[in-house]
Formats: C-alpha cells, sequence, structure tokens
C-alpha cells in the first residue's frame, strides 16, 4: 500500500475531465490511458472524472467534486510520474503521499479533493 493510500485510511497540460452519467456507471477501475482518475465510489467505481493533466480547481472541472468525496483514485498516467492530490483549489495542502503510476487508491471518503499535480 503506498503512503497516499496510508495515510488516506488514517486521516479520513490541458486537463479534461468527464463525469459519468448517474445511470451509466463505468466499469470498475475504468481510466483511459495516459490519465488520472477520480471516482465516487470505492474501488474505482461509480462516476468517474478524468484528468490528463494538472487541475488546480477540480469544482470547476468535475460536475460532482463539491458534493461528494472522492473514494478512489487510479494514476493510468504513462510519463512514470505520480499523481500529489491537495485539500484545497489551487494545489494548497497536499494530502499524504504520491499516487504512483499505475496505482489504485483507496480514500477514506471523508474529505473533499480540490486540486491535484503531477509532480512526484
Amino acid at each position: 500500500m503506498s503512503s497516499l493510500a496510508a495515510v488516506a485510511l488514517a486521516v479520513g497540460g490541458l486537463t479534461a475531465a468527464v463525469a459519468t452519467p448517474a445511470g451509466a456507471a463505468p466499469t470498475a477501475w475504468s481510466c483511459p490511458s495516459g490519465y488520472f482518475c477520480a471516482y465516487t465510489n470505492f474501488d474505482g467505481t461509480g462516476s468517474r472524472c478524468q484528468w490528463q493533466g494538472d487541475s488546480s480547481n477540480w469544482y470547476n472541472e468535475c460536475s460532482w467534486a463539491s458534493s461528494t468525496y472522492p473514494k478512489s483514485l487510479f494514476n493510468n498516467g504513462t510519463s512514470g510520474r505520480g499523481v500529489t492530490i491537495y485539500r484545497y483549489t489551487g494545489k494548497v495542502s497536499p494530502i499524504g503521499g504520491c499516487v504512483d503510476k499505475g496505482e489504485h487508491a483507496r480514500l477514506a471518503g471523508n474529505y473533499y479533493i480540490g486540486s491535484h499535480s503531477w509532480n512526484c
């Protein structure tokens, strides 16, 4: 388990974001190659938002980010870089460690994420 997953469980370029309709949840851990994905449910299920680059404001780019706690993340990037998630917009207040390339992270599901960066 990565440091992000351990901490999350203990603590509770161009951006493209897509939220899947409530009735059309993607297959578990569905995330296009080269993207970082967040899900409304545990184990990569539920509605999904996805980004190909950094995001300074999830609330403007993901339809559910301001009303639903994300419960799982998947770094399906191809650059080899990991992703840092932040509690607030503008990449302020990092949460946990790095979501490494290829990692599925299960979050506590009791906090919002405001931004992220491919920087670790």
